[in-house]
C-alpha cells in the first residue's frame, strides 16, 4: 500500500469540524440512484439552515460487495462519503487539514486493492429507540455531540464508530457506559 491512512481524516471527524464552523448550517443528502447492487448519492452543505444555496456539494457512490461494509452497509456507507466529499468540497476543507480524500475513501482503496478477507456480519443496525435513548442518555451526562462521538469510539474500541452506524449490541454497551 502507498499510503498511511493515519494521515487521513475520516467523515466523523470531517463532520464536528463542519459542525464547529456552521452550527446553524444543514446537511442535506438525496439518493440519486439505487440499482440494488449500487447506489449514488447527492449532498448539498449550508452555511446556514435558511440559505437557498449550498456552500458545497458531493457525490460518491458505492458498490454492494460480499464482504467489509459494503456487503451489509453500502447505502449508509455511500451517504457518508458523499457528506465527506462535500465538505472536501467547501472553504472549511483547507491544505492544513489534510489531504482531500477521507481516510473512509482510502479505505475503499484500500479493500479493493487487496485480497478478499473473511467477512462475519455482526448483527442488526441498533433500533431508533436505542439511538434515542442514548442521545437522552448522553444529553443528561452534558455531553455534546463530540463528547458522545468519543466515548462512543473509546467504549467500541473504534475511530471509525459513530452513533447512526451502531449495530445493536454496539448501542447496548454504549448504553451500558452511559448508565
Amino acid at each position: 500500500m502507498g499510503f498511511d491512512l493515519s494521515n487521513y481524516e475520516t467523515v466523523e471527524q470531517r463532520l464536528v469540524r463542519w459542525w464547529a464552523a456552521y452550527p446553524n448550517g444543514r446537511v442535506y443528502t438525496c439518493m440519486m440512484n439505487y440499482t440494488g447492487d449500487a447506489c449514488v448519492f447527492y449532498c448539498e452543505l449550508y452555511a446556514d439552515k435558511e440559505d437557498k444555496v449550498p456552500v458545497a456539494t458531493g457525490y460518491a457512490e458505492e458498490i454492494k460487495s460480499d464482504r467489509g461494509v459494503n456487503a451489509t452497509s453500502f447505502v449508509e456507507n455511500c451517504e457518508t462519503s458523499a457528506i465527506g466529499r462535500a465538505i472536501a468540497n467547501c472553504p472549511l476543507q483547507a491544505p492544513a487539514s489534510g489531504p482531500r480524500p477521507s481516510r473512509n475513501e482510502m479505505q475503499k482503496v484500500e479493500r479493493l486493492s487487496t485480497s478478499p478477507q473473511e467477512h462475519t456480519p455482526s448483527g442488526a443496525f441498533a433500533t431508533p429507540k436505542q439511538i434515542g435513548y442514548i442521545k437522552k442518555l448522553a444529553k443528561d451526562a452534558g455531553l455534546d455531540d463530540l463528547g458522545l462521538l468519543e466515548l462512543i469510539q473509546r467504549e467500541l474500541n473504534s475511530d471509525e464508530a459513530v452513533l447512526e452506524l451502531l449495530k445493536s449490541h454496539e448501542a447496548s454497551k454504549v448504553i451500558g457506559a452511559l448508565r
